[in-house]
């Protein structure tokens, strides 16, 4: 064994929240306890992220934090218009601190099939290309770093607790509601929608229009987790699973998206006659192509989406 090696942390396991949903009771309580229990699950991966223990500890991190985002803004009337304001203003904060280093770290943690896709010649300029991504990868870490350890961030993560907090102690008419209705309401409406974004999906439809049915899926899929104790495992499970099928399509659509707005921004500050310049120049017509592919992809997923038996099992569950 390596004496001069230190031990790596361990990734924190997610607690099951204290107070459990359930049909009958009001549905302000069990959306406070999971908020409070996702956003301590948020900080109790800074130790690992800031040692720098493992990529794994930003991006569950970002996770819970997201699944705090989500549930504020799908369930946003438990919330006082002020407070639900100030909590996603808040959250938004910590996630756009660290949408760069998240961005560097996918980048870097994917290097591989970069070389695959290009020849021989062109990878000198991609192994100083993924050096450029390196570099800015170290600045934007420090960064983070020491911007988690700074008084700011902990007066931040004080409100956002507080404000939480806020919620159990001055609940909402909407959070007097019960769980049960409240679940099929909000379900029913985003899979309406979801499925209207849906129909309207074709090969020649604007990029948006997928984009936007990608944040509608998310939206779909955080309700199904949500309130799957609410519901029969086998059918919501199901539900899940063609959602989840949709939405890898989706993201592998995004992914290509994003990887050749980055490329753009890359080149503009690159020498047409650079090593870099030339390697980049292909990997964005390989990236382009494989965009072209994703969408086509997602265009048939869609549709496999809308199959009828498919609506059936929402209709029955969550339709008023």
């Amino acid at each position: 064994m390596n004496m001069n090696k230190r031990d790596k942390l361990r990734l924190p396991e997610r607690k099951k929240s204290q107070v459990k949903l359930k049909k009958d009771s009001a549905i302000y309580l069990p959306t406070y306890h999971f908020l409070k229990g996702e956003f301590h699950h948020a900080r109790r991966h800074e130790a690992g992220l800031i040692r720098d223990d493992d990529t794994e500890f930003l991006h569950q991190y970002r996770v819970a934090l997201r699944r705090c985002r989500a549930i504020i803004g799908l369930l946003s009337p438990l919330f006082v218009p002020e407070q639900k304001l100030m909590l996603q203003n808040d959250l938004k904060t910590l996630m756009q601190k660290t949408n760069a280093l998240r961005d560097l770290d996918v980048y870097l943690d994917n290097m591989e099939p970069f070389f695959y896709a290009l020849e021989h010649q062109y990878h000198q300029g991609l192994t100083l290309f993924f050096n450029d991504l390196q570099d800015r990868r170290t600045q934007q870490f420090h960064e983070v770093k020491d911007w988690l350890k700074s008084d700011e961030y902990a007066q931040q993560c004080a409100q956002i607790s507080g404000l939480i907090n806020e919620m159990e102690n001055e609940p909402t008419p909407a959070g007097e509601k019960l769980c049960l209705p409240t679940a099929q309401k909000r379900i029913w409406k985003r899979f309406s929608q979801t499925l209207s974004l849906c129909q309207a999906v074709g090969y020649n439809h604007p990029d948006e229009q997928l984009h936007q049915l990608r944040i509608s899926c998310k939206k779909l899929r955080y309700l199904l987790e949500y309130f799957a104790p609410l519901f029969p495992g086998k059918v919501i499970k199901e539900q899940i699973k063609q959602l989840k099928t949709l939405q890898d399509s989706l993201g592998d659509f995004n992914d290509s998206s994003v990887q050749i707005t980055f490329l753009n921004q890359y080149l503009a500050q690159q020498k047409p006659d650079s090593k870099r310049y030339h390697a980049i120049t292909h990997l964005r017509k390989y990236s382009e192509k494989l965009h072209a592919d994703h969408k086509i992809s997602v265009v048939d997923h869609v549709s496999q989406y809308t199959f009828a038996a498919h609506q059936k099992s929402y209709e029955k569950l969550y339709q008023p």
